[in-house]
C-alpha cells in the first residue's frame, strides 16, 4: 500500500494506524480500495456497531426460517470487482478520504440510521451519496448508477410477471436522481413510500 502514498500521506495513515490501535503497516499488503473499505469499517466496529446485525443477515435467518425462495442480483465476486475494477486514480482518491475521515465513521454510521428510522431521504441522500456523487464520480458511477440500472432491468422483469416479491437493497440506492426509485418512474413505475408506523 505504502508504494501509492507520498511521504505526507504516509504519515498520515501511520498516525492513524496508532490512533485506531492498528499495528504499523497493517494494511501494507492491500490495494487502496480495500485498505479504503477496512478503513471506513474498523472505526464503527471500535464504536460498537455489530457486523452481524446487518439487516442482510436478518432477512437471510427470515427466508431460511419461513422456506422461502431468496436470489440476490450479484454474487460477491461482481460486488468485489466493482471496488477491484476501478481506475488507480480513483481508488487512491477513496483511500485518502478514508485515511482522513475513518474516525468519523461512526458518528457518519449514527447521522445515517436517525435519518434512515425517520425516512428524512434529504439528509440521507446528503449523508449517504452527496459527498461521493461529486468528489467521486468514478466511483458512484461503479457503485451505484450502473448497479442501480442493472437492478432496475431486473425488477422490471420480475414486475411484468406475477406474484409478490420483496426486494431489500442498501439505502444508498433508494436517494438521489440515478436511483432504483428514479429508474422505476422513468419506466412508468409508480413508486410510493409508505411511513413507518
Amino acid at each position: 500500500l505504502s508504494s501509492w502514498l507520498t511521504e505526507d500521506e504516509q504519515a498520515r495513515l501511520s498516525a492513524l494506524y496508532t490512533r485506531l490501535g492498528l499495528p504499523a503497516g497493517a494494511l501494507e499488503p492491500m490495494r487502496p480500495w480495500l485498505a479504503s473499505l477496512t478503513l471506513s469499517v474498523i472505526p464503527m466496529l471500535q464504536a460498537g456497531f455489530d457486523p452481524q446485525a446487518g439487516v442482510d443477515r436478518a432477512i437471510s435467518a427470515w427466508t431460511q426460517a419461513n422456506g422461502r425462495e431468496a436470489r440476490w442480483f450479484e454474487t460477491a465476486e461482481q460486488q468485489i470487482g466493482f471496488f477491484a475494477g476501478l481506475s488507480d486514480e480513483a481508488q487512491k482518491e477513496m483511500l485518502i478520504y478514508s485515511i482522513d475521515e475513518a474516525e468519523s465513521a461512526g458518528e457518519l454510521v449514527e447521522a445515517m440510521t436517525a435519518a434512515w428510522e425517520t425516512g428524512d431521504m434529504q439528509t440521507l441522500e446528503a449523508l449517504v451519496i452527496g459527498e461521493m456523487r461529486g468528489d467521486f464520480p468514478e466511483a458512484y458511477e461503479a457503485m451505484f448508477t450502473r448497479r442501480n440500472a442493472a437492478w432496475v432491468d431486473v425488477l422490471t422483469q420480475e414486475l411484468a410477471g406475477s406474484g409478490v416479491d420483496f426486494v431489500a437493497v442498501g439505502a444508498g440506492h433508494l436517494v438521489g436522481p440515478e436511483s432504483v426509485i428514479e429508474m422505476l418512474r422513468a419506466r412508468g413505475v409508480t413508486v410510493e413510500r409508505i411511513p413507518a408506523r
